[in-house]
């Protein structure tokens, strides 16, 4: 953690930019927001973050094989 902000894998940054979203700290949990709408979804541990881009990123996979 640095002071005054936060640290945040580029891993899960690049990620969520790949959708259309971007990430924001909110109290202790985490909140992702769509860069299009600007609309901000509900309060998430980065842990769950890491795990739908993982469902994403397999299901985007699976489509791109099918194609």
């Amino acid at each position: 953690m640095c002071k005054g902000g936060f640290l945040l894998d580029i891993d899960i940054i690049s990620g969520l930019y790949h959708y259309g979203l971007t990430i924001i700290k909110y109290e202790q949990d985490y909140c992702l927001v769509d860069l299009k709408t600007q609309e901000v979804y509900e309060k998430m541990s980065i842990y769950y973050i890491r795990r739908l881009l993982r469902s994403w990123n397999k299901h985007r996979k699976n489509i791109e094989s099918v194609i």
